[in-house]
């Protein structure tokens, strides 16, 4: 009888020690990470790079920080905002390099102005901003 307790109080003691001593260093908490997101990021690689470290406090602090971050909008634009149409709509972007067959197709419509050219009308002017179009120049 006296094993099985002497058994249950090392098990008791290395289910309460191991998570204590999984936490080496200093323990930051989630607000701690949001303010500071190159060390945010930098944490979260060296807990990615090891599977141990995602079981320290520290490590699941990181990936709070970094899940708090999903869904918000950076503070600098990193595009210009589309230009908008007659309708305030987006403009649809004919740009020949990325679009050549909207492109060829806005061409052709303001041109000819044939059937169907009359949704392409609003958007001529785009023929002046690529210039020339066509794929030269990659």
């Amino acid at each position: 009888m006296c094993s099985v307790a002497t058994a249950f109080g090392l098990l008791l003691a290395g289910a309460v020690g191991g998570p204590a001593l999984a936490q080496r260093g200093e323990v930051h908490d989630v607000p701690w990470y949001q303010a500071r997101p190159q060390v945010l990021d930098e944490t979260l690689r060296r807990c990615h790079r090891d599977a141990r470290l995602m079981a320290t406090y520290d490590c699941q602090n990181a990936e709070a920080a970094a899940a708090s971050r999903l869904g918000q909008r950076s503070l600098q634009p990193t595009t210009r905002p589309p230009a908008t149409g007659p309708d305030g709509l987006p403009e649809p972007d004919y740009n020949p390099r990325t679009n050549p067959l909207g492109y060829q197709a806005l061409k052709r419509a303001c041109t000819e102005r044939g059937p169907g050219s009359a949704m392409f009308l609003p958007y001529c002017g785009q023929l002046e901003r690529y210039g020339g179009g066509g794929a030269s120049g990659r």
